[in-house]
């Protein structure tokens, strides 16, 4: 055999084996998002589950087999897949608008509120203490709970809703002392006893500082922190308007509050993509 003919059996081999690694790769990459799931998508809003899934489908082939093209306003800059975007927008705003319960807040007795974008501040007076209550809703997510189903019923789940279950911070200040709480939503166990109490809200830290806190200042865990002082922070907080049943209503609120945001996020988006 002559060295060009071994050499082109050489590059041929070369070649075929690149061609395997890409095809594998490409294979394990549409896998992979074949496989992912957007829980916040799938859980957004009541009426996600009900849509047209064949428009959708149209939607994703459209992007799939077709290269964006410029708008026929002359503009050079609206592309096929800006006006698909915005469409999309439009019909997700309209979905989510139809979910809200209220356009209003739900209401928390006894406190004032202050919102700055993600931000939640809460403000009430008690005696001469300022109870200020602190969250931010980009924080975690959660399903509402599933009801315990007979396994011999054939009804369909229901669709689940998202809730903003935030860590929360209460301040109790005292002149220029602040006795500070950082609060976690407890977790829900599905296979707990329904007469079991659990309380809805668990002092995660505890910390006692003068002026402003700073990253030295001490904090006591509430894992490790006696039992029944634990109990009567709890009790401490109760008192002061933080109990178990407000910490629900809380709940409402800051869902509410984060739906507002994402629709307005949604327009925000609609309107950038149009311009």
């Amino acid at each position: 055999m002559s060295f060009h003919a071994i050499r082109s059996v050489i590059n041929f081999s070369k070649t075929l084996s690149s061609s395997k690694t890409i095809f594998s790769k490409s294979l394990s990459k549409s896998l992979f998002y074949a496989g992912g799931i957007n829980t916040r998508t799938l859980t957004r809003s009541l009426f996600f589950l009900s849509r047209n899934r064949d428009s959708d489908l149209g939607r994703i082939t459209s992007k799939i087999t077709s290269w964006s093209n410029t708008c026929g306003c002359g503009c050079s800059l609206h592309t096929k897949g800006d006006q698909e975007l915005a469409a999309f927008l439009a019909d997700e705003i309209e979905n989510e608008n139809k979910a809200r319960v209220s356009p209003d807040l739900p209401k928390l007795e006894g406190f004032e509120y202050s919102l700055s974008e993600a931000d939640v501040t809460l403000t009430k007076k008690f005696g001469n203490e300022i109870i200020t209550v602190k969250a931010n809703v980009n924080d975690p997510f959660e399903s509402e709970p599933d009801d315990v189903m007979d396994p011999n019923e054939t009804q369909e789940p229901q669709e689940q809703r998202l809730q903003a279950k935030p860590q929360f911070t209460v301040e109790v200040k005292k002149g220029n002392k602040t006795l500070s709480f950082t609060c976690s939503y407890s977790e829900v166990d599905p296979n707990a006893e329904r007469e079991a109490y659990n309380d809805s809200f668990e002092i995660t830290d505890v910390a006692l500082y003068e002026g402003d806190s700073t990253d030295s200042t001490y904090y006591v865990s509430g894992e490790v922190m006696d039992g029944y002082l634990y109990d009567l922070l709890m009790n401490y907080l109760e008192e002061r308007g933080i109990s178990n049943e407000f910490a629900d209503k809380m709940i409402a609120f800051f869902t509410s509050y984060e739906h507002q945001l994402y629709i307005r996020f949604l327009q925000g988006m609609k309107s950038f993509v149009e311009k």
